[in-house]
């Protein structure tokens, strides 16, 4: 007995405490009785002190034990829990095993269960007879899961250890006939037949000599068996042995697959049942078919071989399976149908289970098929299975992230796993869920017990290192890509290495031929080689459009080759051919767009043929990722304008209408690097530009206006005159924002004044309408409707639908504040059709707002509470923070306008929080003013004025037109102080 706290072990209590102790492990967390604990120790002739002595034995196991032991009547109980006691982690080890149909499972739970397991059951508590008495069966427990283990390996085939094991354990317990009809099992399908029966007849020696009994009906059944059994038709010697490679005692996951492979058998039609297992470097095929192979050895008794294919001719292959039946050297042919034809006769008649390694192609395998549907095979091979009649395939992919964390576990062990799940997740993920990578880092960690898991997560982190860092020994997953590389011909190898080159995993179909540089159909027929030989796979349905997947591995040793073997030039040539057919696809589907920015970079794609596009939502949402990395592959390579290209016609595309922020700052910051590496001033102008209004957007006013300025400072340094207007209208739109009209106003002025010389009537447009905006916002209702409405006339013109719906927004915004309900409610409704019809749903939430507003003017707020609340969840939804606080804000006033001043208040306090995450003060004090009228609604009188105080205080300072409106407040809202 042995007592254990935090990992370190206790000193050991006297005798009499420890069988004390071990009565009351014998039943954790129940009540032992005083009287039974006095007879466990003293037996049948107690001292008259025997409660005393065991209270002051009981008094000593508590100051030893970190666990409580408490007195309850009529006993003594141990609060433990069963799996802190080794015997109870055996019996739940045990009971779990016996629950298992998955033999190698239950194996594994029972050597667990054995493994606590260290001698002779309570040997060093001094009392033989309460050994006798209360522990008498664990002995028998022990021999009992001993034998299941066995049972379970006879199962899973692993028949050689088995012979060399039981031996010794039945010279110690020679009457388990349980043991001996597994060593006679295993000596059977092991092809030692005559031992076999010499184990029985020294059974039946024993057993007539000791206890004058035959042996049991198990023994006398399989004597019987073995009697009777024929042998085989051939003339040659049976197979003696199994030639399986080891099972791997860690396999992980495959269930579905093994539940395949063990299902299978061609009785019933009469023909050799075989399967193709087909997969990936590093996915397991060898595994899964040694495993599937063991676990069918049972039936097939004559024979269990493998042997690797790899370059062999099948007439070598023939002759190593010719021998390994035991056919002599001198009787095997020469020539392949021979070989062919003697290979069929050795198998008449016979059960024999054939494994065939890592098959290059049918054209190998064909001759080897042999035998009737008493055999079986199991073919692994990296390349898909074609030209095979009747075979069925089992096509294996990377382990789903729960296997790939459990092969951790077995390989590092559960706790360390735990401790550590966050970086061992990583760790799989960096790994691509590919088993062979996933083993060769478990065993690097396994052989590093101080080393953290994270440790190894920064080397894999690292693209250029990380195919090194996934070695040890003899394992190596560059070795078997190398392998599956080597086997193409050399147009299948150009294409694998600029996929490599490309630097993403997930490419479309079309995309093929402008990257190889190839014809469509020449290039979807190279990368067919690819996929036959499991470098790619096709990711699409049959009725999507093609699409081709490289696993994250892979796509490391193709990129690696690439490098070794292709000029910088080439690989340049070829990001340039597929980034210039993305961004054909991209600026076919591009649109005009309301802000300040326009599209500055531009790229001759006059001769770039562009590629049909159905459905271009789902398309971006598809390609997404594929158009960041295509970016940011081309900006590494510095092809700077072309990268800047695409990253710009993705905002006008797609990005700015869907609010898509990460890609939008990850392509910019990308391609913005490139053009300061290759000084291209023009093109990082215009990205500082397009910077800038993705922070505008963001509603990060401030740092919008440091990139508009440093847009404005190239701009001017490059002599550009159109790009610096372009800049000033971003720094007065920032500035209208921020309420800063006196620096909005001249620069907008000057930028309407510069680009009306330059011809760019958009451009105008957008500067009339930050004009316009202004004008409003000071009040200034007959200039801001002038230029509002020029600004409408000029978006029309150049065809800006967002722009026009935009300007008369404004329009009716002027009109609402004016009181003029009917006029603002008509060119509101005139703005929410045109965004509703080009389908922009951020622009819709901003036109929805302004006509729900104008209703509950009108004394309209139940129509408006639905379209605000649907408009509320889509800005959520696009990460619009300034549109959701308008919004909270309008749903307050409605709910104060249907006297709900609990909820008005609500509704407001969300907008109040936007505003300050903002920074926006005008926005705050519109809001504080309409919690004024809040308080004033309730009759709370002191609460109103401070909200109107601090409101007047922002609207004073800022000069805007609620300054004049504020000492209105109190009448209009029936404040209590007016009465």
């Amino acid at each position: 007995m042995e007592i254990w706290s935090s990992g370190l072990p206790k000193d050991q209590p006297p005798p009499r405490a420890r069988q004390i102790l071990a009565l009351l492990l014998l039943n954790p967390g129940v009540i032992t009785p005083t009287d039974r604990l006095i007879d466990a120790v003293w037996g049948e002739s107690p001292p008259p002190n025997a409660r005393k002595a065991l209270q002051v034995h009981i008094s000593h196991l508590r100051q030893l034990l970190a666990v409580p032991l408490r007195h309850s009547p009529p006993g003594y109980v141990l609060s433990v829990r069963p799996d802190q006691v080794d015997l109870h982690r055996f019996r739940a080890w045990t009971a779990a095993a016996r629950r298992e149909s998955d033999p190698e499972q239950a194996g594994i739970l029972l050597r667990r269960a054995l493994s606590l397991w260290r001698g002779r059951p309570l040997a060093d508590i001094g009392s033989d007879r309460m050994r006798e008495r209360f522990f008498a069966g664990l002995e028998e427990e022990r021999l009992a899961a001993l034998e299941a283990r066995m049972d379970a390996d006879l199962r899973l085939g692993r028949h050689a250890e088995l012979v060399t094991e039981l031996p010794a354990l039945l010279a110690e317990h020679p009457l388990r006939e349980r043991m001996r009809a597994q060593l006679m099992t295993a000596l059977h399908r092991s092809g030692r037949r005559a031992e076999a029966l010499r184990v029985f007849h020294e059974a039946r020696a024993l057993t007539v000599a000791e206890l004058g009994v035959e042996p049991g009906p198990e023994l006398q059944r399989l004597h019987r068996e073995l009697l009777a059994e024929p042998r085989p038709a051939s003339a040659s010697a049976p197979v003696s042995r199994n030639h399986l490679p080891r099972d791997v005692p860690d396999f992980t996951g495959r269930a579905a697959e093994l539940t395949r492979l063990c299902a299978v058998g061609g009785r019933d039609s009469g023909v050799l049942p075989v399967w193709w297992l087909d997969g990936p470097t590093g996915v397991g095929k060898t595994a899964l078919a040694v495993r599937a192979a063991h676990r069918l050895a049972p039936r097939y008794p004559d024979g269990q071989l493998f042997v690797e294919l790899g370059s062999l001719a099948p007439e070598e292959v023939l002759d190593a399976l010719l021998r390994a039946l035991r056919v002599p050297g001198e009787r095997i042919p020469e020539g392949l149908r021979e070989r062919a034809a003697l290979w069929r006769a050795e198998l008449s008649g016979r059960r024999v289970l054939v494994v065939l390694d890592d098959a290059a192609g049918a054209s190998q395998v064909r001759p080897l098929l042999a035998g009737g549907a008493d055999c079986l095979v199991l073919v692994t091979s990296r390349h898909r299975m074609s030209g095979l009649e009747g075979v069925r395939r089992v096509a294996l992919d990377v382990l789903p992230p729960v296997d790939a964390r459990e092969l951790f576990v077995r390989l590092l062990g559960a706790e360390r796993v735990s401790a550590e799940a966050a970086a061992v997740a990583e760790a799989a993920q960096l790994c691509g869920y590919l088993p062979l990578a996933i083993r060769i880092t478990g065993a690097k960690l396994a052989a590093r017990p101080h080393w953290p898991v994270s440790r190894l997560l920064g080397r894999l982190r690292d693209e250029q290192r990380r195919l090194d860092e996934l070695s040890v020994g003899d394992l190596a997953v560059r070795t078997g890509l190398a392998v599956s590389y080597l086997g193409l011909d050399e147009p299948s190898r150009r294409a694998y290495r600029l996929l490599g080159t490309l630097g993403y995993g997930n490419l479309p179909g079309w995309l093929a031929a402008p990257l190889l540089g190839e014809p469509e159909e020449t290039a979807e027929d190279v990368l067919d080689q690819l996929v036959d030989a499991q470098l790619i796979e096709v990711s699409s349905a049959p009725a999507e459009p093609l699409r081709y997947r490289m696993h994250d591995l892979v796509r490391l040793h193709a990129r690696e080759r690439a490098e070794l073997e292709d000029t910088a030039g080439e690989r340049r040539e070829a990001v340039r051919r597929a980034v210039t057919a993305l961004l054909a696809a991209v600026d076919e589907l591009a649109e005009p767009l309301p802000p300040a920015v326009p599209r500055l970079c531009h790229t001759d794609l006059s001769t770039q043929p562009r590629p049909r596009i159905t459905g271009a939502e789902r398309w971006f949402e598809q390609e997404e990722p594929a158009l960041v990395a295509a970016v940011s592959r081309a900006a590494e390579l510095d092809l700077a304008e072309l990268a800047a290209a695409l990253a710009e016609a993705l905002v006008f595309s797609f990005f700015a209408v869907r609010n898509r922020y990460d890609g939008w700052a990850r392509t910019h910051e990308a391609a913005i690097s490139a053009l300061r590496r290759t000084g291209h001033r023009r093109g990082e102008a215009a990205l500082e530009c397009s910077l800038g209004q993705l922070h505008y957007k963001r509603d990060r006013y401030e740092l919008a206006r440091t990139h508009f300025r440093t847009a404005r400072a190239l701009f001017t340094e490059v002599g550009d005159t159109r790009g610096e207007a372009v800049a000033l209208n971003g720094i007065g739109m920032v500035g209208r924002e921020l309420a800063d009209h006196a620096a909005a106003l001249p620069a907008l002025r000057r930028a309407r004044d510069m680009l009306a010389t330059s011809g760019d009537e958009e451009g105008v447009a957008h500067a009339l309408y930050g004009i316009g905006y202004a004008h409003r916002e000071l009040g200034e209702d007959p200039e801001a409707i002038d230029t509002l409405t020029a600004a409408a006339g000029s978006y029309r013109a150049a065809g800006n639908e967002r722009g026009e719906a935009l300007a008369l927004r404004g329009i009716g915004l002027v009109h609402r504040a004016a009181d003029r309900w009917d006029e603002a409610e008509e060119y509101c409704r005139r703005s929410h059709r045109i965004v509703s019809a080009v389908a922009d749903d951020l622009l819709c939430c901003d036109t929805t707002q302004a006509l729900a507003k104008v209703w509950i003017r009108q004394h309209r707020p139940e129509q408006a509470e639905a379209a605000l609340l649907s408009a509320a969840q889509t800005s959520q939804a696009l990460h619009d923070t300034f549109g959701l606080a308008l919004l909270h804000r309008t749903l307050g006033e409605s709910r104060l306008a249907q006297g709900q001043i609990e909820p008005a208040l609500r509704y407001l306090d969300l907008a109040l929080t936007g505003w300050a995450e903002l920074r926006l003060p005008v926005w705050r004090a519109r809001t504080l003013r309409d919690v004024g009228a809040a308080h004033a609604a309730a009759g709370d009188q002191p609460a109103a004025h401070r909200a109107w105080r601090e409101a007047r205080e922002v609207f004073d300072r800022l000069g805007i037109r609620e300054s004049a409106e504020a000492p209105h407040w109190h009448r209009r809202w029936a404040c209590p102080c007016v009465n």
